[in-house]
């Protein structure tokens, strides 16, 4: 029906949920049979819509019952339908946007959280007085995420002069979120994601913080 398009050009360096990272904007790009207007009459009403989407990068589902979960240090595992992991037997995923601006045969989003050129196989109105449960649990995934603080990432002003503002505000907050593996805890490993046409290459430092060293163009 229509293709994503992201500034992620790869699965690593993607936030875990949607709307974590509200400066990541995307796009949905109708194919020319659902790109008329109609499709979308009445949608300039709603702040937020849903995105069922497609995991296109994953491999054929050959795996288990279980998953291993970022949320939980990436051991102990818990049932796939327990769970958020984009690794699943239907290979769907779900994505909560918020519309930022409608265009003949486009949807201009924010908060997406999918590689670019995800299959985007249907789009639905967000309902928040059926669909906001404030008294729902969460079991294991608990409360939000951590989040580190903005000055606990450091993009030196070189680097940022050559992502420019926007998109040295969209890593930094990428990189608030720890997007490395809980479990790889070696302090002088060096990390790296393409993000918006960059290549963005980090290291912690002896105090925690997470200091971009290297950004080159894709």
């Amino acid at each position: 029906m229509a293709a994503g398009r992201t500034p992620f050009a790869e699965k690593f360096g993607v936030p875990r949920q949607s709307g974590l990272v509200t400066e990541a904007e995307g796009r949905v790009e109708f194919l020319p049979e659902f790109a008329a207007p109609e499709f979308t009459r009445g949608l300039e009403g709603f702040s937020h819509v849903w995105l069922v989407t497609g995991f296109h990068e994953n491999p054929t589902w050959t795996s288990g019952a279980t998953v291993r979960p970022p949320r939980l240090g990436g051991n102990e595992r818990l049932g796939v339908f327990a769970s958020r992991s984009p690794h699943r037997p239907n290979g769907l995923g779900l994505s909560l946007v918020q519309v930022l601006e409608l265009a003949p045969g486009l949807i201009r989003v924010g908060g997406v959280d999918a590689v670019d050129g995800t299959p985007v196989y249907d789009v639905k109105p967000y309902l928040p007085w059926v669909e906001a449960r404030p008294d729902a649990t969460t079991g294991w995934a608990g409360g939000a995420p951590f989040v580190r603080a903005p000055e606990a990432v450091i993009i030196p002003d070189e680097w940022a002069a050559a992502l420019g503002a926007h998109t040295s505000v969209l890593v930094k907050r990428i990189l608030q979120l720890d997007v490395q593996p809980a479990y790889h805890d070696d302090p002088h490993r060096t990390y790296g994601m393409t993000v918006a046409g960059w290549n963005v290459r980090w290291r912690t430092d002896a105090n925690g913080t997470l200091v971009v060293y290297e950004v080159t163009r894709r």
